[in-house]
């Protein structure tokens, strides 16, 4: 009789338990988890029901907690308790999140819940004294950031979730689900890179023989031999064009110059310019400039068009890898005489300078051909991006969708009607399971 009387009451006490819980605004919900700094309400827009800006405390080094720690940038988006979680792992900077225009679109199409982290060291997820912390941004510590901010908000949200990012975010994305693959049920990494050198030579090919149509290769060639060729012309509008915007190098101008020249067929491509932009060889030298600094602007090279993106340059040449650049058809027309070295050379201090290694990237690649399920690749068909694709090779848990003839803008929402269908099928055949 006491043994029922005493279940009776833990029964009563669990029930009262939850029913406060369920009485606590979210708002609560939130302040009541671990190594929560702070919270705001921002204002939502019609699809959520609430919004906050949660600032987050993290260490700066997930081996050695001793060594410090920083406030991360989180917003998270409300709409149901039991609704799924758009985990949204931005690679850079997360303030275009912190307003209530910013909707993802899974969050649309799968009526989620969105959990939007800014990356570590970008925007205003950043720690005292960034100069001498570099040693602290690494793949290992960023991923764990996003390990740590799931075990907090599964607390609150107990649907399916769903991380997604786009193109470095994406890289993230992957990186995340390889270091912790059961931290989250579903992955939609967006025109994303995966990389096992600091200057990839695949991409360059990609530009020479399969973006765009052979016409359009041509026409933007013939547009970078034009610059060069007008360089007598061209170059004191360029250096005009920097004194005015008050733009400083680590290479010299006539340097910098070459290399806007290389970023553009590469910068063309990835964003789905058409070629009809394009000046016609005999343009005025004006009509050439101006189109040339649009496409390729000397700011991606400056120390201060850069800053913020150094912690990206600094990633890059450490872990993530990046793109090198051809030379050889322009040789003759250059004052620069090899690229190679070139991402350290142009955009990093010294004190932000480490040894590349390829091993995270692998770790990946070798995820994603064996034991990863539910991941679905996005691509553009003529990103350049897309020449260091992931390849899941028989694995059929990763669903890999190329937008012919899509930009590094490709989403879901603008794939062609079929291809649209499947990923919306495939996900939504995925969250059931």
């Amino acid at each position: 009789m006491i043994r029922l009387h005493s279940l009776l009451l833990l029964s009563l006490l669990l029930v009262f338990q939850s029913v406060q819980a369920q009485a606590q605004t979210l708002e609560q919900r939130i302040k009541a988890l671990p190594d929560v700094i702070s919270v705001k309400k921002m204002e939502n827009n019609e699809f959520f029901k609430q919004a906050f800006v949660v600032m987050v405390r993290e260490p700066l080094d997930y081996q050695h907690p001793d060594s410090g720690s920083f406030a991360q940038q989180v917003i998270v988006s409300h709409l149901g308790y039991d609704k799924p979680v758009v985990f949204i792992t931005e690679g850079y900077s997360g303030e275009y999140a912190a307003t209530p225009k910013y909707l993802n679109e899974l969050s649309l199409l799968l009526d989620a819940n969105q959990i939007f982290v800014e990356h570590r060291f970008f925007g205003k997820s950043v720690p005292d004294s960034i100069d001498t912390k570099w040693k602290y941004l690494t793949v290992e510590n960023s991923t764990a950031d996003y390990h740590h901010l799931v075990q907090m908000f599964r607390k609150i949200y107990h649907g399916k979730w769903v991380s997604t990012g786009i193109s470095k975010g994406g890289e993230t994305c992957l990186y995340h689900r390889a270091r912790y693959p059961k931290d989250v049920d579903i992955s939609v990494p967006y025109v994303a890179p995966l990389n096992f050198s600091p200057e990839e030579r695949r991409h360059a090919a990609f530009i020479e023989h399969i973006t765009g149509t052979k016409e359009g290769r041509n026409k933007v060639t013939a547009f970078q031999h034009e610059v060069l060729g007008r360089r007598d012309q061209l170059f004191p509008m360029f250096q005009t064009l920097c004194d005015e915007k008050k733009y400083t190098f680590r290479i010299p101008l006539e340097a910098v110059y070459d290399y806007c020249v290389l970023e553009y067929s590469f910068s063309f491509w990835q964003w789905g310019h058409d070629i009809d932009e394009i000046p016609d060889p005999d343009a005025p030298s004006q009509e050439i400039f101006d189109h040339f600094v649009q496409i390729s602007s000397p700011e991606y090279f400056s120390i201060e068009g850069s800053k913020g993106f150094l912690p990206f340059f600094v990633q890059a040449a450490r872990q993530l890898g990046y793109y090198a650049y051809d030379m050889t058809p322009f040789a003759d027309q250059m004052t620069i005489k090899s690229t190679k070295g070139y991402l350290t050379r142009i955009w990093l201090p010294k004190e932000a300078q480490f040894p590349y290694s390829p091993a995270m990237s692998e770790k990946v690649d070798k995820y994603l051909r064996s034991n990863a399920k539910h991941i679905l690749l996005i691509y553009g068909g003529w990103d350049p991006w897309t020449a260091s694709a992931v390849e899941p090779g028989n694995n059929k848990s990763v669903v890999k969708i190329i937008k012919p003839e899509g930009s590094h803008r490709t989403r879901i929402n603008d794939l062609p009607d079929d291809l649209r269908q499947k990923a919306i099928n495939t996900l939504k055949h995925w969250l059931s399971e």
